[in-house]
């Protein structure tokens, strides 16, 4: 069995939720965030997965987690040396997955 982590956009949960019920998890639980760089939401996915569901999952937030372009303004960037009135091109989305064995659970 594995444990997964997975940071998704907010705007991709319903979908990758009503994906996932069909797999029947022994564990799912969505938990809302806010992002800190560009300050908008996510939800991490604590995930408790049989080893041969695995490649089920990885392909349905392969398909339902895509990367995406937005625009904003150019004083949220630290690093950036200037302040600039146009907002800049910036690549968010997909999924950031943890996966990790779990030897021993139990269940009272």
């Amino acid at each position: 069995m594995q444990a997964m982590l997975v940071i998704i956009q907010a705007q991709d949960t319903s979908t990758v939720l009503d994906r996932l019920k069909v797999l029947d998890l022994p564990c799912l639980l969505p938990i809302a965030s806010a992002g800190g760089f560009l300050r908008q939401g996510n939800t991490a996915l604590l995930m408790a997965v049989q080893s041969e569901q695995l490649p089920q999952v990885m392909n349905i937030l392969k398909d339902t987690c895509q990367q995406r372009t937005t625009f904003m303004p150019a004083y949220y960037i630290e690093a950036a040396p200037t302040i600039s009135a146009f907002p800049i091109e910036v690549e968010v989305g997909g999924a950031t997955i943890f996966n990790c064995e779990i030897e021993h659970f139990e269940v009272f």
